[in-house]
C-alpha cells in the first residue's frame, strides 16, 4: 500500500511537470504562428479604453500584489481601425514584460491613452507611416531597465534576457509585427534601475 501511495505521489509530480510542459509548448507555439504568419485581420472601429481595462482584470489575477496597475486616459482619445483579439495581444504581452521587469521588488505599471499628430517631419525616418492623427498607447513600468547595448535588441525574435523556460523572445517580436501591420509605430525608451 505504502509502494502504491508512493508511485501515485511520484506520479503526480511527472504529470504536473508534463501539463507545464504542455502549456509553455502551446505558448510558443501560438507566438510562432502569430509570428510567422500573417493571420487575417478583422479591423472594426475600436475604442482602446475597455482592452486595457480588460487586460488589467487579467493581469491583477496573475502578478504579484505589490504591483500597482495605473490607467490613465486622456477624454478625447479617438477610436483606431484594429482587430480587436490583435490589440488585445499587444496590450497583454508589453504588460506582462513590464510585470517580469518589476518581479520580486514591485513598482508600477501604467498604460496611458492620449492623441497623437504626426506631420511630414515626424514620419521622415519611418517609411511605413503616414502623416496624420492617431492614439498613442504608452506602457511603462517603474522595473530593472533595459542596458543599453541590447535596447536595440528587444524586437528581434527569439531574444529573450529571461531565465530558460520563461520566455520565448517572441512576445516582443510579435507586438512590432502587429503594430506595423496596423500602420503604427513603436519605441522603446529605458534607463537602467528606473524603468523603461
Amino acid at each position: 500500500l505504502a509502494m502504491t501511495d508512493a508511485v501515485e505521489e511520484a506520479s503526480k509530480a511527472t504529470l504536473s511537470n508534463i501539463l507545464s510542459a504542455s502549456q509553455r509548448a502551446k505558448e510558443l507555439v501560438r507566438q510562432i504562428l502569430a509570428f510567422s504568419r500573417h493571420a487575417k485581420q478583422e479591423k472594426i472601429l475600436l475604442n482602446l479604453k475597455p482592452l486595457v481595462r480588460e487586460t488589467f482584470d487579467f493581469l491583477r489575477a496573475s502578478i504579484p500584489a505589490n504591483i500597482q496597475l495605473k490607467q490613465q486616459f486622456a477624454p478625447d482619445t479617438d477610436t483606431i481601425m484594429a482587430d480587436p483579439t490583435q490589440m488585445q495581444q499587444v496590450l497583454m504581452n508589453l504588460c506582462t514584460n513590464a510585470a517580469h521587469a518589476m518581479e520580486g521588488d514591485g513598482g508600477v505599471l501604467e498604460v496611458e491613452l492620449s492623441k497623437a499628430s504626426l506631420g511630414p517631419e515626424d514620419v521622415q525616418f519611418d517609411p511605413d507611416l503616414e502623416p496624420g492623427k492617431y492614439v498613442r498607447v504608452t506602457v511603462s513600468d517603474t522595473g530593472r531597465g533595459i542596458a543599453r547595448d541590447i535596447i536595440d535588441k528587444v524586437f528581434d525574435p527569439y531574444f529573450t534576457t529571461k531565465e530558460k523556460g520563461k520566455g520565448t523572445g517572441l512576445g516582443l517580436s510579435v507586438v512590432h509585427g502587429i503594430v506595423k501591420a496596423h500602420g503604427g509605430a513603436i519605441r522603446v525608451d529605458s534607463e537602467v534601475g528606473k524603468g523603461t
